[in-house]
């Protein structure tokens, strides 16, 4: 994709000025990244109407992406990873932890969701994605956001965690209202925040009555010595296996159904020969990232690139643009399904905030995409309808429908 003018034209005023949140860089960020990356290394971005910082910084380029992520010693996660968000508005979680405390909480969950786990969860995953299609691919046609993709993840996490699927619109209602926006303590998502709580507490006081075999009973119950687990920081665990478990693997889902839909001899290869998965997958996961940035804060002053960010300040990881940056990847706004060294890079993070779920979204996503093509082996998208909602921290689509191609 060719460098859009708008990017093209603030490059050459000597006028840069990129905001994530403005939704004109929603469609195609990827022309930002690269001035970023190529001019704008270290950028400083101003929030004059910002609750807690007046301003941020981004990191664009891989090789400090991937420094950032793994050094939570200097950028901590303690402070939150939602840009210029009142942590202590939201449910605690590992997400907005540092050490000793992440290490603890993420060992409990780590031991939980084991690769045998995980991998049970295929069939079932797999009758719900073709259940899904056969009711709704009735005359060609489908959003692969709202009528697919945002209820496979739902349902997983029901498996999961043991919860009634007939909550599942609830679940959903949850996680729009509290992820898929610009303003993560909105009325609606402290709102959200509030039901969530009330229903998370009721659960884990069910499950300390009643064990079952599911996440929730396992934290409860876990076997980690020396480690006591409060009400809250259960009720912390199941919001974030609510969240992260839904937003990002119903964004993935339905951003690779399009990039499928607009690299049709990428798709056909998939279609052809399904053994190409594991390595598709990664490519896929590349090219779309789902998670396009997430925040750290400053523990001291770092310099970088001969700008210093000083202590206390917030800072956007662009994991979106590290992804596309043609230093790692040659010719990155190409999906290329034979691409070497495709498991390079950051869709799922680094160093010890590295997504805990990322096995489980694999899962999803191949799974999701193999009945699709199942079903739909060839189809395109319908630009005019696709609408975004959403880059940070998730490149969100409100609506992405396709339809079949007649042979």
């Amino acid at each position: 994709m060719a460098e859009t003018a708008l990017a093209q034209d603030m490059a050459d005023a000597d006028a840069f000025d990129f905001d994530p949140f403005d939704p004109r860089w929603y469609e195609d960020p990827f022309a930002a990244y690269r001035v970023l990356r190529r001019d704008h290394p270290v950028y400083r971005h101003a929030t004059p109407q910002g609750r807690l910082w007046p301003h941020y910084w981004m990191l664009s380029r891989a090789a400090d992406v991937d420094m950032a992520l793994k050094d939570w010693r200097r950028f901590s996660s303690a402070k939150g990873t939602l840009i210029d968000t009142d942590i202590s508005l939201i449910p605690p979680n590992i997400f907005n932890m540092d050490p000793p405390r992440h290490d603890e909480l993420r060992a409990i969950l780590s031991r939980i969701l084991t690769p045998r786990r995980i991998a049970d969860l295929e069939p079932a995953v797999a009758r719900a994605a073709r259940d899904i299609l056969d009711e709704r691919v009735q005359d060609g046609r489908l959003d692969v956001a709202t009528d697919f993709a945002q209820l496979i993840p739902t349902l997983t996490m029901c498996s999961l965690m043991d919860l009634p699927v007939a909550d599942r619109a609830r679940f959903l209602r949850w996680n729009m209202d509290t992820l898929a926006g610009n303003d993560f303590t909105s009325p609606a998502a402290l709102a959200a925040y509030g039901e969530m709580d009330a229903y998370w507490k009721q659960l884990v006081a069910e499950r300390r009555r009643h064990r079952g075999a599911d996440l929730i009973s396992e934290i409860l119950h876990h076997d980690k010595a020396g480690v006591e687990l409060s009400d809250a920081e259960i009720a912390g665990f199941c919001s974030l296996l609510h969240d992260a478990s839904q937003n990002t693997t119903m964004n993935m889902i339905a951003n690779a159904a399009l990039a499928l839909g607009r690299w049709p001899v990428e798709r056909r290869k998939l279609v052809a020969d399904p053994s190409r998965w594991p390595a598709a997958l990664e490519e896929l996961m590349r090219f779309v990232s789902p998670v396009q940035g997430l925040a750290r804060t400053t523990t001291c002053d770092v310099t970088l690139h001969g700008v210093t960010i000083p202590a206390g300040d917030q800072v956007l990881i662009l994991y979106g643009a590290a992804n596309h940056d043609e230093t790692v990847f040659d010719h990155p706004e190409r999906l290329d399904l034979d691409r070497p060294r495709v498991k390079t890079h950051w869709s799922f993070g680094q160093g010890i905030h590295t997504c805990l779920g990322a096995a489980v979204a694999r899962l999803e996503t191949r799974v999701a995409l193999t009945a699709l093509l199942d079903v739909m082996p060839d189809y395109e998208v319908d630009e005019a309808g696709v609408v975004r909602n959403q880059l940070v921290p998730t490149r969100g689509l409100a609506a992405a429908p396709i339809r079949r191609l007649q042979a």
